[in-house]
């Protein structure tokens, strides 16, 4: 099994010594930084099981909205007494929507909900009736094709473009792009205006990683290598945006005044690409003869090592697939790379002065949903693909603003 880089003097393991199961030994310069195994469910919502969750957040009261995509619906769901019905309904109509996408608490039990075929954002209230908000729709078309990469209290929204060249042709897409913009809107998705929107950084893009291949029916397509990885940000609630980069792998924070909190680059262990690694993330499976009559495989570049984390393409729980998510008070959640010699699945802990607080360590077939001041909200997937969602409880971070 694959280890991480041992690293001394980290000063995090009070964080996991508060009610999880790990050894709380003194740290010394050959130990490696705390892990930890998530934690038993103390909630399972029982008789029901979802088909395609792209958003869970939790409202004052304890209950909680799941968007369904596949189902398409949006759930209001209680842990305790177990009911659960639906809002909204589908359609094209005021508060009707298509495929309910991902959701992002706004605050005061408010929360944006996307539609991930009309690209139109609605509000919800509580438990209430979805409203379309028109100026949501505008401002988020404007930015980006891509899901938002958060919305904060005041409704400016985080998105993405790409832009550079792959090879020989203009990257049209952010999955082809050389380069990313990290843009920052200025107009809101409760004004009437759009507004504008400001670059507050750029990062690496995939299509560093890319290459022609012959598609299944014989064409010529360009790809980019499933391990191709590039920046990703998240913008929190409260204003601050984080801004993790591969290379070095660390994270930036932007203050909402606007100034910037450098983060030191994160522990790291370069582990080389192997035959296995190319298989399982290019079809998800293990076994390297389940590539060999692949077309594609061998038509793009493949990095050396196995990056710190990539845009997840078959598993988008998260907004365009990234690997970053609010957690609780202030921290960041980066899902590590799935290896093919260590199954399971892995994410970093990251407060806001750019420190990692630990690892969290799970079953590749659970991945975190969302969270709130207390709990992690996790999907359990079985061997059918059903999906049921259970809460986690999560201590106090020390350190974490």
């Amino acid at each position: 099994m694959r280890t991480q880089r041992k690293t001394p003097g980290l000063s995090i393991r009070l964080l996991f010594c508060l009610g999880w199961t790990v050894s709380c030994a003194p740290p010394d310069d050959t130990r490696d930084h705390t892990t930890v195994e998530l934690p038993p469910a103390d909630q399972t919502l029982h008789g029901k099981e979802f088909s395609r969750i792209r958003g869970v957040t939790e409202l004052s009261d304890g209950r909680i909205l799941v968007s369904d995509e596949l189902e398409k619906s949006l759930y209001v769901a209680d842990f305790r007494s177990g009911d659960i019905r639906s809002l909204g309904s589908i359609g094209d109509g005021p508060g009707e929507f298509r495929y309910p996408g991902f959701l992002y608490p706004i605050g005061a039990d408010s929360t944006l909900l996307t539609d991930q075929t009309t690209h139109r954002a609605f509000l919800v209230v509580g438990d209430g009736h979805p409203e379309n908000l028109s100026a949501a729709t505008q401002l988020i078309g404007r930015l980006s094709t891509e899901p938002p990469w958060g919305i904060d209290r005041s409704g400016r929204v985080l998105g993405v473009e790409g832009f550079g060249y792959s090879g020989d042709r203009l990257a049209l897409s952010r999955v082809e792009a050389d380069s990313l913009r990290i843009l920052f809107t200025t107009g809101s998705v409760f004004g009437w205006e759009p507004g504008r929107h400001e670059t507050i950084a750029e990062v690496g893009g995939q299509g560093r990683l890319g290459g022609w291949g012959r598609t299944r029916f014989g064409g010529r397509r360009y790809y980019t290598s499933a391990l191709a990885t590039e920046g990703q940000a998240w913008l929190f609630r409260d204003g601050w945006i984080a801004v993790a980069h591969p290379e070095p792998y660390r994270v930036d924070w932007r203050r909402p005044d606007g100034e910037w909190v450098r983060g030191d680059p994160l522990p790291f262990d370069p582990v080389p690409v192997t035959p296995r690694d190319r298989c399982f993330a290019w079809t998800g499976d293990r076994n390297p003869g389940a590539c060999d009559e692949s077309r594609t495989i061998d038509a793009v570049p493949w990095p050396d090592y196995l990056p710190p984390f990539v845009m997840a393409r078959r598993n988008r729980t998260n907004p365009g697939g990234i690997a970053l998510q609010p957690g609780p008070n202030g921290v960041l959640l980066i899902q590590r790379t799935l290896m093919a010699d260590a199954p399971g699945r892995r994410y970093d802990v990251v407060d806001r002065t750019g420190s990692l607080r630990g690892t969290i360590v799970m079953p590749e077939n659970r991945t975190i949903i969302g969270s709130s001041s207390a709990s992690l909200y996790v999907v359990t997937k079985d061997d059918v693909d059903l999906l049921t969602l259970s809460r986690h409880p999560w201590p106090d971070l020390p350190g974490a603003r």
